[in-house]
C-alpha cells in the first residue's frame, strides 16, 4: 500500500544560462527558517516539537510478552507479523494519518509511514534488529494536473535474520522487489513523519502549527532537497511568498532537479509579474517533464483508452528507450500491438513484461487480463 509521504515534482534539469543562480546566502534563509512572518518573532528549535515516535505503553509491552516468550527475536518477530495477520490487533490504511507507533496501535489506522513505525517500535521491543525502508515506487502523473506527477516516499520496515532479508510491508502483495530502496536512518525516517504531519496541518489550515513540523522535520535532515520544498508550498499556501521563494531557492541548491520547487518558483514568478522568469522556469520544467518515461507511459495509456493505438505505441516506445526496466511500460506495449494486430511484436513485448514482474500478484493480474483479451 502506497501513502504520499512528501509531494514530490521530480525531474532532470539541464543547465540552463537563462536561469538566475539560485544560490542563496544563510542570511536569506534567516526569515524562513525563523517562522518570524507567521509568529512575529523568531522561533527556537526548544519550541519544536518532540513527539515519542516509537514510544509504546505498557498495555502493549505486556501483550508483546505473551509473543513466543522464550523464543528467539527472530521467532518472536515472526509471532508479531502472525498476529498482525490474524487480526488480535488492527490496523486500517488511512494515506492521510501520519501517527506515532501508540495512535496507530490505538487507533487501529494509519498510512504506511504510521504503520511502519509501529511495527519498528514493536519488533525492537521484541529483540529484532530491523530497520527503516524507503522503497523509490515510480512516479505516478496525475490526469487532473498535467503539469504534476506524484513520487510516493513508501516506507515499510527490514529484517536482517538468519535467512536473510525480510521484508514487512503493509501491503506486501503489492511490494515490487523490483523497485530501487535503501535504508533509512532513525532520523531520516523521523524527519519524514514531521514533515507528513506538517503538511497535513497546513491543508488544515493550521498555519503555526504546519511550519513548527516542517521546522522541526527540516532540523533532523536539513540537507533533504524535498523537505524544502515543503516549507516552501507551506510559506506559499498561506501568502508569504518571499519565505517561500527562499525556501524553493535551497530545495534547488540541494538537488537542482526538484521540479517542485522549479514548478513553484515558475508560478510565484508569475503572480509577481516576473514574466521573463515565470516563462523560463516554465519551459524548463515542460521540456524535461515531455522527455521523462513515465509521462509518456501515462500518455500511451490515454491513448490507449481512446483507441489511438499507434500513437500509444510511439509514445511507448520512447518511453522504454529511456527506461526499458519498468514492466508496466513493455505490458502495455504488448497490449497496444496486439490491438494493431502486430502478434510476434506482441508476445515479445508481453515476454519482456513477465520477466521484469517481481510479485506474484502482478503476474496474476496480467495473466487474467491476457486471458480476458483472448476470450474477447
Amino acid at each position: 500500500m502506497k501513502a504520499p509521504l512528501v509531494l514530490s515534482l521530480i525531474l532532470s534539469l539541464v543547465a540552463c544560462s537563462n536561469l538566475p543562480p539560485v544560490e542563496i546566502s544563510e542570511g536569506e534563509l534567516t526569515s524562513a527558517l525563523t517562522g518570524e512572518a507567521i509568529f512575529g518573532r523568531a522561533v527556537t528549535l526548544e519550541e519544536l516539537p518532540e513527539e515519542n515516535l516509537l514510544g509504546l505503553d505498557s498495555g502493549v509491552r505486556d501483550y508483546l510478552e505473551t509473543l513466543a516468550p522464550n523464543a528467539t527475536p527472530h521467532s518472536r518477530l515472526a509471532a508479531l507479523i502472525r498476529a498482525f495477520e490474524e487480526r488480535e490487533f488492527l490496523v486500517e490504511y488511512d494515506e492521510s494519518s501520519t501517527l506515532t507507533a501508540m495512535e496507530t496501535y490505538r487507533q487501529e489506522r494509519g498510512n504506511c509511514l504510521a504503520f511502519t513505525l509501529m511495527m519498528v517500535a514493536m519488533a525492537r521491543e521484541l529483540g529484532a534488529e530491523v530497520h527503516f525502508n524507503q522503497v523509490e515506487v515510480p512516479p505516478v502523473w496525475s490526469h487532473d494536473e498535467v503539469e504534476t506527477f506524484i513520487v510516493y516516499r513508501h516506507v515499510n520496515m527490514v529484517f536482517e535474520g538468519p535467512r536473510g532479508r525480510r521484508v514487512i510491508d503493509f501491503n506486501l502483495a503489492a511490494y515490487d522487489p523490483s523497485y530501487e530502496q535503501h535504508r533509512l536512518a532513525d532520523n531520516t525516517a523521523f524527519s519524514l513523519y514531521y514533515s507528513n504531519r506538517g503538511v497535513e496541518l497546513m491543508r488544515a489550515g493550521e498555519r503555526e502549527r504546519a511550519f513548527l513540523y516542517l521546522r522541526k522535520a527540516l532540523s533532523l535532515h536539513p540537507e533533504s532537497s524535498d523537505l524544502w520544498a515543503n516549507l516552501g508550498a507551506m510559506y506559499s499556501h498561506f501568502g508569504y511568498l518571499g519565505e517561500a521563494e527562499q525556501s524553493y531557492r535551497q530545495a534547488l541548491v540541494l538537488k537542482n532537479n526538484n521540479l517542485i520547487a522549479i514548478s513553484n518558483l515558475a508560478r510565484l514568478y508569475r503572480y509577481r509579474n516576473r514574466t521573463e522568469l515565470a516563462d523560463e522556469y516554465a519551459r524548463r520544467a515542460r521540456y524535461h517533464r515531455e522527455r521523462n518515461p513515465y509521462y509518456l507511459f501515462y500518455q500511451a495509456r490515454d491513448a490507449y483508452e481512446r483507441g489511438e493505438y499507434e500513437w500509444a505505441e510511439r509514445r511507448l516506445r520512447s518511453a522504454v528507450s529511456r527506461h526499458d526496466g519498468d514492466h508496466r511500460f513493455h505490458f502495455l506495449l504488448g497490449l497496444t500491438r496486439y490491438q494493431l494486430g502486430k502478434l510476434a511484436a506482441s508476445r515479445k513485448s508481453f515476454e519482456e513484461a513477465f520477466s521484469l514482474v517481481g510479485n506474484a500478484s502482478t503476474v496474476d493480474a496480467y495473466e487474467r487480463k491476457l486471458n480476458l483479451i483472448m476470450e474477447r
